[in-house]
C-alpha cells in the first residue's frame, strides 16, 4: 500500500536542516534534530558529543540507521544562491548539504512516521557529526553509551537511489621534504623543499593501480600543501603535502607506503596518518533483505552498487557489522558548489527506510 507522504512536511523538514549551518559545531543543530525525531515518531531520544539518536521497536533484532548532521564548509563565490539558505528550482532542493548529507537524513527521520512498532525488531537512528572531519566518531559515540554492537547498519549518503554493498578505503599520507635555507637571491646556495616536492608531485603522477573489482582503480589526490621558513626571501626549511588516498579491499596502509616508497624520489618523508578501510558485504541474508527491500518499494531488480567515497561504514565492517548504503541524491554532487538534490528521491527513499526493517525481521511489511 502506497505510503501518504506529506510533501510539504519533508520538505520543510530538509530545507530547515539545511538552513542549520552545520560547518562547525552548533548545538542549535542537536536541538532540531532531537525535535525532529520526537514529532516524527521517534522515542528514547539521546544526544550526546553533537550526535543525536532515537528508536523504534522493542525487538531483539538491531538495526541501525547512520546518517550525518555535519557538512563541509561552502565559499558563497560560485553558488547561484546563498549555500546556508535552501532555495528550491526545478523540483529540486539547493543548498550546503542538500546532498550529503541532509536530504537522506531528512527522508530517514521522516519514515519514522511509518516504521511500525514492533516486537520483532528496534530500529535506531543516528545523526552523527563530525563525520566530514572525523569518520567513525559517531559510530563510537553511539557504541559506548548504548553498550551494544547493532546486528545491521544502513549507512545513508548519496547513491542516487541505488543499493551500496561495498565503499573504498581512505588513508591520509603527509610527504615532507626537509630544505636548507638560503637567501631568495643565492638559491644555490641552500636547497629547495618546495623544488623537492614539486619533484614529488611529478612523480606520483605517473604512479598507477590496478583496478581490483568491483572497486574502481585507487587514486591519489594531494589536497593540502604548505612550506615553513624564516621568511618570504628565504628558501624553506621544509615543503609538506597532504594526499587523500582511496584504496580497495585488498590493498592495506603498508601496502601503499611501499609503493610510495618505490615511486617516490629519495629525501621524501612518508608518515601515514588517518585510515578508513574498505568493505564488501559478506552478509548473504542482510543482501537478500535489501533487495526484497528495494523490489517491493520500486517494482524493480537492483543491481549492486558500490561507492568510490568513504563513509562511517568502514567503523562498522570493522567491527563485523553488516553495513549496506543507501539513499536519495547524485554522489558527483557531492562538496560541489551549487549542490542540490531532487524533492521527488528524498521523498521515495522514505519507503526504503519504513520497510527494510520488516525484511530483516524475515516478513513482508
Amino acid at each position: 500500500m502506497p505510503l501518504k507522504i506529506s510533501t510539504k512536511d519533508l520538505r520543510k523538514m530538509t530545507e530547515n536542516l539545511i538552513n542549520i549551518r552545520s560547518d562547525k559545531k552548533n548545538p542549535s543543530m542537536a536541538a532540531y534534530l532531537k525535535k525532529a525525531l520526537r514529532q516524527n515518531g521517534w522515542k528514547n531520544i539521546t544526544g550526546h558529543g553533537g550526535n543525536v539518536w532515537g528508536s523504534i521497536g522493542s525487538g531483539k533484532i538491531k538495526i541501525l540507521y547512520d546518517i550525518h548532521s555535519d557538512t563541509i564548509t561552502a565559499r558563497r563565490d560560485g553558488w547561484l544562491s546563498d549555500p546556508f539558505t535552501a532555495a528550491t528550482r526545478g523540483g529540486r532542493l539547493y543548498g550546503r548539504g542538500s546532498v550529503d548529507d541532509k536530504g537522506p537524513l531528512a527522508a530517514a527521520i521522516f519514515s519514522g512516521n511509518f516504521i511500525e512498532d514492533s516486537k520483532d525488531y528496534k530500529v535506531y537512528l543516528l545523526a552523527s557529526d563530525r563525520e566530514e572531519t572525523d569518520e567513525g566518531y559517531g559510530c563510537r559515540m553511539f557504541l559506548k553509551k548504548e553498550k551494544f554492537k547493532p546486528d545491521f547498519v544502513l549507512i545513508s549518503e548519496p547513491s542516487d537511489m541505488k543499493l551500496i554493498f561495498g565503499q573504498r578505503g581512505r588513508i591520509e599520507v603527509t610527504l615532507t621534504a626537509r630544505g636548507i635555507p638560503a637567501h631568495g637571491s643565492m638559491p644555490e646556495k641552500g636547497k629547495n623543499a618546495i623544488s623537492m616536492m614539486n619533484a614529488a608531485l611529478s612523480s606520483l603522477s605517473k604512479l598507477t593501480f590496478r583496478q581490483v573489482p568491483p572497486f574502481t582503480a585507487t587514486s591519489i589526490a594531494p589536497t593540502v600543501i604548505k612550506s615553513e621558513g624564516e621568511g618570504k626571501n628565504v628558501l624553506p626549511l621544509n615543503c609538506r603535502l597532504l594526499l587523500d588516498i582511496r584504496i580497495n579491499h585488498r590493498e592495506s596502509v603498508a601496502s601503499i607506503i611501499k609503493a610510495l616508497k618505490k615511486q617516490l624520489p629519495r629525501g621524501i618523508e612518508i608518515k601515514a596518518g588517518k585510515f578508513c578501510p574498505a568493505w564488501l558485504l559478506q552478509n548473504k541474508t542482510y543482501a537478500q533483505a535489501a533487495k526484497k527491500t528495494f523490489r517491493q518499494a520500486y517494482g524493480k531488480t537492483a543491481a549492486p552498487s558500490y561507492w568510490k567515497f568513504c563513509t562511517n561504514g568502514s567503523s562498522y565492517a570493522s567491527k563485523g557489522i553488516p553495513v549496506i548504503g543507501f539513499g536519495p541524491g547524485k554522489p558527483q554532487l557531492c562538496h560541489k558548489k551549487n549542490e542540490n538534490i531532487k524533492i521527488s528521491d528524498i521523498e521515495k527513499s522514505v519507503i526504503f527506510f519504513r520497510l527494510l526493517p520488516s525484511h530483516i525481521a524475515g516478513r513482508a511489511a
